[in-house]
């Protein structure tokens, strides 16, 4: 396990990735942390400063200064604004007679060399010397090097009462299984699960989150390093979704063990965020522009893996850019920040439309619960509130309607309710009648297109669903789901069926007509607006919960007054 982590530490970033991990390693050992990392705002020289007692009991003021992978003479005392001599000066003269807090004025102050990995032999003698040089009364060094925080990892972290010895083969396997992205996700799920199932209060609560954080870390840096993102990605979402059903209760609360739940919550979604767009930067972005680029990649001879890839895919983007839009709007206080990422989600759009266009597999869902990865596109473009976006948005629900009605008439891989691969790759049966009734016996895949085109007021769209509907799909039960009592409970870890369906709809009515008819049950079930993450303005987490476990994606979001979120990232 401790060479699980000394690769882990040593692949490790300097910025947002190795100076995020040093607070939460910090806080579990006892100390008091006093400055987090922060960008935009001078720093000299100290990445984190914490307040804490030595082996004696003393308490000492201690200023670190992170450095990623080996300490090499470049970064010890090359060109670069990164390297770590300047920085060492910064916190001699500057950040020490300014910066520390008045009550912290009196106790001695250690300065530590933090490095992912070793100080190279070639520099050793420069360090040593310099350390001697400026060690004087009440300011002393030391050296955490990855063997040593590898140690305090392990020791802080994993010990016994934290990892029980039965849960680390789940993270050994977990990562032994990176080239088998399912089963590498199945035992990290297995983790985490074990991780969450005794959270009674703060203390176990804050625990638990940090292990899973830390947990998600090490998967990441692996799969990051063989070059195979899927099973980080899934971790992620999984990790996301169980450490704010963890924390959810502790949003409001101004104690200290409450604000350190959300603290490291937040410490989880930024690392979801980052997961999330190296796997989408990596892998998906660069090939959206080639025709058939990404369908290519997914190499297989079989229409339907590429089919189901593809919307997978294309469900996966779509929530990067709904994440891009919360920040945007959450943080109206920074422009810099809001700017930043309006053009990121501007960026995500633009990918996602090459993708569609360059993949004609994504006009052709095979599956019906694929509604779920169109919605979740179908919102990101009609939130940019371009008109451009809006008429691709409509061109392309008529594309897949146009498509699906074709290949039902014609017995040809046309939208099913089945699930199962092994069901699905021995689908469509040609000429069975009773087989084509049997798996579109129900739909949310057209009524949520009919509702897109009354939003969008495409009344030739409209019409042509409802034409759909009386012709061909007479016996399909169009439905819209709807989160119920039971939703709040379940949603996040998905441990119960749930969730209201509102059947039966016949599609005689207006467009008009009809958005009223949806929203007014959105009105009349408002276990939405129940709901923690709708409450506390975290709203995208439903749509990562609805993704990562198949479940329709609540049409309250057609409502734009359920898209808030004001203030939320400036209050965390």
């Amino acid at each position: 396990m401790k060479l699980i982590i000394k690769q882990y530490l040593s692949s490790l970033r300097e910025r947002e990735e190795l100076d995020v991990i040093l607070p939460d390693l910090l806080s579990q050992m006892g100390f008091n942390v006093i400055s987090h990392p922060r960008r935009g705002t001078k720093q000299y020289g100290v990445d984190v400063a914490a307040v804490g007692k030595d082996d004696s009991g003393l308490g000492k003021v201690y200023l670190f200064s992170v450095k990623s992978g080996d300490l090499t003479q470049s970064s010890w005392d090359g060109n670069s604004n990164q390297a770590l001599r300047p920085s060492l000066n910064e916190i001699i003269d500057a950040y020490i007679p300014t910066r520390i807090p008045p009550e912290h004025k009196d106790k001695e102050i250690v300065i530590c060399l933090c490095i992912g990995g070793e100080i190279q032999e070639q520099i050793r003698t420069e360090v040593t010397n310099y350390e001697v040089r400026n060690t004087r009364q009440g300011l002393s060094f030391i050296e955490w090097n990855g063997d040593k925080l590898s140690d305090l990892i392990l020791s802080t972290f994993l010990k016994e009462k934290l990892l029980p010895t039965e849960s680390r083969p789940l993270l050994r396997k977990s990562l032994a299984l990176i080239d088998e992205p399912d089963a590498s996700f199945t035992y990290y799920l297995d983790l985490i699960k074990k991780l969450a199932h005794n959270t009674m209060n703060n203390q176990l609560r804050i625990r638990t989150l940090r292990q899973m954080n830390i947990c998600l870390w090490i998967l990441f840096s692996w799969c990051r390093d063989a070059n195979n993102l899927e099973s980080a990605y899934l971790a992620a979402e999984a990790s996301l979704l169980y450490a704010w059903d963890i924390s959810k209760g502790q949003y409001g609360k101004k104690n200290k063990n409450a604000v350190e739940v959300q603290y490291t919550f937040i410490s989880i979604l930024r690392l979801y965020h980052s997961v999330s767009f190296t796997f989408l930067g990596l892998k998906i972005m660069p090939y959206c522009g080639i025709n058939h680029g990404l369908s290519a990649t997914v190499r297989s001879s079989n229409k339907l893996d590429v089919n189901l890839k593809l919307f997978d895919i294309l469900g996966r983007l779509a929530l990067a850019g709904i994440w891009s839009y919360w920040i945007s709007i959450t943080s109206r206080s920074d422009e810099a920040l809001r700017l930043r990422y309006l053009k990121e989600q501007e960026i995500v759009i633009r990918k996602m439309k090459q993708l569609i266009n360059n993949n004609p597999t994504l006009s052709s869902p095979v599956k019906d619960d694929q509604a779920i990865d169109v919605f979740i596109a179908a919102l990101l473009l009609y939130i940019s509130e371009n008109e451009k976006d809006n008429q691709f948005l409509a061109e392309w629900l008529s594309e897949i309607l146009q498509r699906a009605i074709l290949a039902f008439q014609c017995h040809e891989f046309y939208p099913c309710i089945l699930r199962s691969y092994h069901e699905l790759l021995e689908h469509p049966k040609r000429g069975d009648e009773e087989y084509q009734q049997e798996v579109t016996a129900g739909s949310i895949l057209y009524p949520i297109i009919a509702l897109w085109a009354a939003m969008l007021e495409d009344e030739n769209l409209y019409s042509a669903i409802s034409e759909a509907k009386k012709k061909e799909m007479e016996h399909c039960n169009f439905q819209l789901w709807y989160p119920d009592e039971e939703t709040e409970e379940n949603l996040y870890t998905n441990q119960e069926p749930h969730g209201a369906i509102l059947s039966n709809l016949n599609m005689q009515y207006t467009p008009d007509e009809y958005i009223q008819l949806v929203w007014d049950e959105c009105r009349h079930l408002d276990y939405f607006d129940r709901l923690s993450a709708v409450k506390l303005g975290i709203w995208p987490l439903i749509i990562v919960a609805c993704r990562h476990y198949r479940l329709p994606v609540p049409v309250h979001f057609t409502m734009s007054e359920k898209r808030g979120g004001e203030g939320f990232v400036e209050q965390s």
